[in-house]
């Protein structure tokens, strides 16, 4: 904090060992006490410097409160009403003597804000902790103090959560304890994912069934289809060789052509159609010879 005292400045005030200071530092610390013994956690001043401009002082003001996590805001609460102690007082009808000590009107502030924190180790020295566990707490702040946790505690900032199961600390640390291992299998220490040893027992065989049945219906209906294009094509190739009155007949007919070919009282054209059927097989037919033509 800083505060202005009225007064000429003397610069043997500079001086921490001199008669001057001591004096002042005595007179000083008297009217603090006065002033700030009903402030929550007061545990006296430190004079910091002593600067001109009437008697300008820098000064540390010792507090003591629980640690809890309510202390930032009791912290600032305090520093305000170390203020308003200051700017109230009021010089002419509380200070006679020569060891008054009167304050320049609202020139007193609050400089600076600093805490010391809850020493990490502070679970260390705890008896009610056996001493091969102590290692795995921390202290923790909470309204009414601070208590010491481990990873068990969701407060922890690296907490252990075991969803199917409880945490528990042994001499290795903290740990999950999955439940209904009979039952289950876990994929992780912390047992958050399980499955069920009945669901698989009955699960796997009833895929592979699906599976099986799958695989044989896909080859049947492939079979069925392959017999089907087959008998498509042998019916295509029946139909081409016959039709309804029992003819060769083709889709561009079923011809032949032979000029040396006659039959007997019967005039032949350069293309003759046979019906097969109706060929008598009594009748001579007389070909030529054929002839090699170079």
């Amino acid at each position: 904090m800083t505060t202005k005292i009225e007064g000429k400045f003397d610069d043997n005030l500079k001086n921490t060992s001199s008669d001057a200071f001591r004096d002042f530092n005595k007179t000083f610390q008297e009217q603090m006490q006065k002033l700030y013994k009903d402030i929550e956690g007061y545990k006296g001043v430190v004079i910091k410097n002593l600067s001109s401009g009437s008697i300008q002082v820098d000064y540390d003001v010792k507090l003591e409160i629980p640690a809890t996590s309510e202390a930032n805001k009791t912290v600032k609460t305090i520093s305000e009403n170390l203020v308003a102690a200051i700017q109230n007082y009021n010089c002419s009808e509380n200070c006679t003597g020569s060891d008054c000590v009167c304050f320049v009107s609202n020139f007193t502030s609050v400089v600076d804000l600093n805490m010391t924190q809850v020493e990490e180790n502070l679970c260390d020295r705890q008896t009610q902790i056996k001493e091969e566990f102590r290692r795995y707490y921390m202290p923790f702040l909470t309204s009414t103090g601070v208590i010491c946790i481990t990873r068990c505690d969701s407060r922890h900032t690296d907490s252990l959560p075991c969803v199917y199961g409880r945490c528990s600390v042994s001499q290795a640390g903290p740990q999950c304890e999955c439940s209904d291992k009979v039952a289950f299998w876990y994929w992780d220490k912390a047992c958050s994912s399980r499955i069920s040893k009945v669901g698989v027992g009955v699960g796997v065989p009833v895929a592979i069934l699906v599976l099986v049945t799958t695989t044989f219906t896909i080859l049947l209906l492939r079979s069925r289809r392959q017999k089907e294009q087959y008998r498509k094509k042998l019916r295509s190739r029946s139909e081409l060789y016959s039709s309804d009155d029992g003819n060769w007949d083709g889709s561009r007919g079923f011809a032949m052509g032979n000029p040396a070919a006659t039959w007997e009282d019967m005039e032949t054209s350069n293309i003759s159609y046979i019906n097969l059927e109706r060929v008598d097989t009594s009748r001579t037919m007389h070909i030529q010879r054929p002839t090699m033509v170079p």
